[in-house]
C-alpha cells in the first residue's frame, strides 16, 4: 500500500512540476469570460522517462515528512487558537 501511495504522490509531483514550467505563458482570462477556443482533441500521454529510483522514493518520502510535520504544526496552532481562521 505504501508503494502505491508513493507512486501516486510522485506522479502528482511530476504533473505539478510540468504545469509550473509552462504556466504564465498563456493569456489570462477572467472567471466570468467564456472560452471561445475550440475544444482540443485528447493528447497522447508522454513516454515514461525511466524507472523510479531509490533516490526518487527518498525525495518523495522527505517531502511527505515535511508536509506531515507542517500539518501537525498547523493542527497544533489551531487547537491552541493561534493563526487565522478562514
Amino acid at each position: 500500500m505504501k508503494k502505491a501511495a508513493v507512486v501516486l504522490v510522485m506522479a502528482s509531483l511530476l504533473a505539478t512540476a510540468g504545469c509550473k514550467k509552462s504556466s504564465g505563458n498563456g493569456a489570462k482570462a477572467s472567471a466570468t469570460t467564456a472560452s471561445t477556443a475550440p475544444a482540443s482533441s485528447p493528447t497522447t500521454p508522454t513516454a515514461a522517462t525511466g524507472p523510479v529510483t531509490d533516490s526518487d522514493v527518498a525525495e518523495v518520502d522527505q517531502i511527505i515528512h515535511r508536509l506531515d510535520t507542517e500539518l501537525d504544526r498547523l493542527d497544533s496552532d489551531m487547537a491552541t487558537g493561534e493563526g487565522e481562521v478562514q
